[in-house]
């Protein structure tokens, strides 16, 4: 039962970046070429206000994913032996989910070196964990 905290560490990541993706559509002029072309893909004229309504929806969407995340973010504190488990998941899912997201609705290239270096701040995360593990376990005894 210890990996109970899994699945809420992973929505929680998930979400974190979803909001990042919100919040860039919200306050990027992309938003406007992105609103377009989902028009053109389904033979609609796109009319001024609809640019709003559609910042609005993100805007509100910002928040509902920010909710949803600290939800789960709770709840996988709660059923996790310790906060820096959740971290690393949470952490690992929300860089990856990031990436991808961007490279998907912002078509933002994935370098080796951004990959790279998300890698080294997960594996610093895991040694400061396992570091941590062996301290508790000296203290223990």
């Amino acid at each position: 039962m210890a990996a109970s905290f899994i699945p809420f560490a992973i929505i929680s990541g998930f979400f974190a970046a979803l909001s990042s993706v919100f919040a860039k559509l919200f306050s990027d002029e992309r938003t406007e070429m992105f609103l377009s072309s989902i028009a053109d893909q389904l033979d609609l004229v796109p009319e001024k206000s609809s640019f709003l309504v559609a910042r609005g929806v993100c805007f509100a969407l910002i928040f509902a994913c920010n909710s949803i995340m600290w939800t789960t973010f709770t709840k996988a504190l709660n059923a996790a032996p310790s906060s820096v488990q959740v971290s690393i998941v949470n952490g690992a899912v929300n860089f990856s989910a990031s990436a991808i997201l961007g490279y998907l609705v912002f078509n933002e290239p994935l370098a080796l070196r951004w990959w790279i270096g998300a890698s080294f701040i997960l594996a610093g995360t895991i040694l400061l964990s396992q570091s941590q593990k062996k301290l508790h376990n000296k203290k223990t005894l």
